[in-house]
């Protein structure tokens, strides 16, 4: 936790000089700044976390996840998606469009649909506006002053909770910011389900099954939880919002049986170690 909340010092102080250096004044300005910073945050995480290379999964995932990106609003973004080799339950984004999600995921999920939703929703969270330095800059700052209450004792996964935690706001702006944030992304998350194809179900059914206290997956949520929350207010909107969506005469296909065969490798060598 330390060494990576050292990272996150050296970038705030990199970052900092570079603002004071130069006026940045127009949104390209931004947006370079979003792309070098989200690049630095990325390494550290390849180096924190080991990358789970299985070329069939990574193709599925990316493809996948470019089917949804192509129907972002944030054209500007490389989206880019990575699979991180961690038994915990945990997805994440950072500045740039990277997209990250681990192994664990895998053996909590049933079917593509399920795959689609959880990474529309880290989609919609990458589509703020306006990336203003001085906001990240205040979550990196309070991230360092307050960020050992989540889950130190979960190691790296623990420590991207933590990240994830100020990238959407809750560090600087508190609980409200998150919720409001957490809805938003929300809602784009369900639209681009439906305009690439997905049933956006597949959002809302995992989410349910993680508020199930009796579930044997709980002590691998903990981060994702602490950092995604789901609150009853969150499942009530996002039905709201379901029922509000355009599926006159669409049907969908859960995609179920492709799942569970490329992702066989994965979750047969948690099952190994178990």
């Amino acid at each position: 936790m330390k060494r990576f909340l050292s990272f996150v010092l050296a970038i705030f102080l990199l970052t900092s000089c570079a603002h004071q250096s130069r006026v940045i004044t127009d949104s390209s300005q931004y947006s370079q700044v979003e792309l070098e910073l989200g690049e630095a945050i990325n390494q550290r995480i390849l180096q924190t976390v080991p990358v789970y290379r299985e070329e069939e999964l990574n193709r599925y995932v990316h493809t996948i996840g470019q089917n949804i990106a192509r129907v972002a609003d944030r054209k500007d973004l490389a989206y880019r998606f990575v699979i991180l080799e961690d038994d915990r339950i945990y997805t994440m984004h950072a500045p740039g469009g990277y997209v990250y999600v681990t192994t664990g995921f895998f053996r909590f999920l049933i079917s593509e649909i399920e795959l689609a939703g959880i990474l529309a929703h880290e989609i919609g969270l990458l589509q703020y506006k306006d990336p203003r330095l001085s906001k990240m800059k205040k979550a990196f700052d309070l991230l360092l002053r307050t960020g050992s209450y989540v889950g130190p004792a979960f190691g790296a996964i623990g420590a991207l909770s933590v990240l994830g935690l100020a990238l959407v706001g809750n560090a600087t702006y508190g609980e409200k910011s998150l919720a409001k944030q957490t809805r938003e992304a929300d809602k784009r998350a369900l639209r681009y389900l439906v305009e690439s194809g997905y049933d956006p179900q597949g959002l809302i059914d995992p989410l349910h099954r993680m508020t199930d206290t009796k579930s044997p997956y709980r002590a691998y949520l903990y981060d994702y939880l602490e950092s995604h929350p789901i609150s009853s207010e969150r499942l009530n909107k996002l039905n709201q919002e379901f029922l509000e969506l355009p599926l006159e005469n669409k049907q969908f296909d859960s995609k179920r049986s492709e799942f569970l065969r490329v992702t066989e490798s994965v979750r047969n060598t948690f099952a190994q170690k178990s």
